[in-house]
């Protein structure tokens, strides 16, 4: 896929999560899973262009039994793709995307998101995991 492509299914799953209610157990439910599926969207990018950092997340799933199934979180795929959007633009254009078209009143730019992205990465409290 194509990152317009990619980019407006993004924006069609904001507006879905948009729709949904806050408050009701399955409605919160219902906005995490559009929120992965665009994060899944990012990473799947990533990952057939063979993106890696240190490896993640390709090489360490072909070492098997190393690193088992609970080594591959939600917070270390976020991390991967933080450091991703530091190095390729794609990548940076992709996750500017999902946040704004999701939470558009989180940064006035993507000047800012990238900065608030370095300063998550350099902070030693943010992340409880490495790549």
């Amino acid at each position: 896929m194509n990152i317009d492509t990619i980019k407006s299914k993004i924006i069609k799953l904001a507006e879905e999560h948009h729709s949904i209610n806050d408050g009701h157990f399955e409605e919160i439910k219902s906005a995490e899973l559009l929120e992965s599926q665009a994060q899944d969207l990012i990473i799947d990018y990533c990952v057939n262009r063979n993106y890696l950092i240190n490896g993640f997340p390709t090489l360490k799933e072909q070492m098997g039994e190393e690193y088992d199934e609970d080594y591959f979180t939600m917070e270390r795929y976020q991390l991967y793709l933080d450091r991703l959007s530091l190095e390729k633009e794609d990548v940076a254009e992709l996750t500017c995307c999902y946040v704004s078209s999701f939470w558009p009143d989180q940064f006035e730019s993507k000047d800012e998101f990238m900065e608030n992205i370095r300063h998550q990465i350099n902070s030693s409290n943010f992340y409880d995991v490495d790549l």
